[in-house]
């Protein structure tokens, strides 16, 4: 018996243009299950998704960095993670703009910064509909907890460079992840998707066979590890697929609804 649905958003939950399909949104709107975002996203990037599917529990934002609650007033702070300050002031002094084609931001709790507006910033803007606050390095206020560092690579050969950079600067207390193939995110080591998860799992004591998750990507293998039935996307890559209970349909063909309905009906 299936009692709480957690999903990825993008390329997950969204479909290519950013946007939750119209029929993906009627029938999760519908089942009488509590569903909680499970993303890499800030909160500010989640609140479309959160009004469209009518959420009013717990949500999961920087891959677990933030745990929230919606509210109309503001979001309550559930649970707090961010990065060390001085694992993120010497990871942004350390890549910054130096290799052409990487674009290098990062975010509070409420804003998203970046130094200039560049095609990495352009391309996740496209698919958010957000713009950054511009900020020069030299201005970080540190003491402000930043939650994700986020490089996007349009270069691929730079891109890879620096990804390996900050693998081997080995800091303590970071997790480094792909979240697609040419981005990037750097969180706290507790922010990973299993972290929210078992919060909720056990304050609402409920065991991992109750629970029910849809991704794509590599930085959804620690949210499949968590629950009792992991989905895949049909669009997600092979290492994915290889370790999900089921796969389904493509964020683009409905595919949490096809899930739903014929993967995994008869454990609801």
């Amino acid at each position: 018996m299936i009692k709480h649905i957690f999903t990825d958003m993008d390329k997950t939950l969204l479909n290519d243009k950013g946007q939750i399909n119209p029929k993906t949104v009627d029938y999760l709107r519908k089942i009488d299950l509590p569903l909680t975002l499970v993303t890499a996203r800030a909160p500010k990037e989640m609140q479309f998704a959160i009004d469209d599917l009518r959420l009013k529990g717990e949500q999961i934002a920087f891959n677990g960095g933030l745990i929230f609650l919606p509210r109309k007033d503001g979001n309550e702070v559930i649970s707090s993670n961010p990065l060390q300050a001085e694992s993120a002031r010497r990871i942004i002094e350390k890549i910054q703009d130096k290799y052409e084609g990487v674009s290098v931001s990062w975010y509070t709790k409420d804003e998203w910064y970046a130094q200039q507006e560049d095609d990495g910033t352009r391309y996740e803007t496209s698919i958010t509909n957000i713009k950054p606050t511009l900020k020069k390095y030299d201005e970080i206020d540190y003491t402000e907890p930043i939650y994700k560092i986020m490089i996007v690579g349009t270069n691929m050969k730079n891109f890879d460079k620096v990804v390996n950079i900050i693998r081997d600067m080995n800091l303590e207390g970071v997790s480094a992840n792909h979240s697609n193939y040419n981005y990037f995110e750097i969180t706290n080591k507790v922010a990973v998707k299993s972290f929210g998860i078992e919060y909720i799992k056990q304050r609402d004591s409920l065991e991992k066979e109750e629970l029910l998750a849809f991704g794509d990507g590599e930085n959804d293998l620690k949210m499949f590890e968590t629950v009792g039935t992991s989905v895949a996307m049909g669009n997600a890559n092979d290492k994915v697929k290889s370790v999900a209970t089921y796969t389904t349909l493509s964020n683009e063909e409905d595919g949490i609804v096809h899930g739903m309905k014929y993967v995994v009906n008869d454990l609801l």
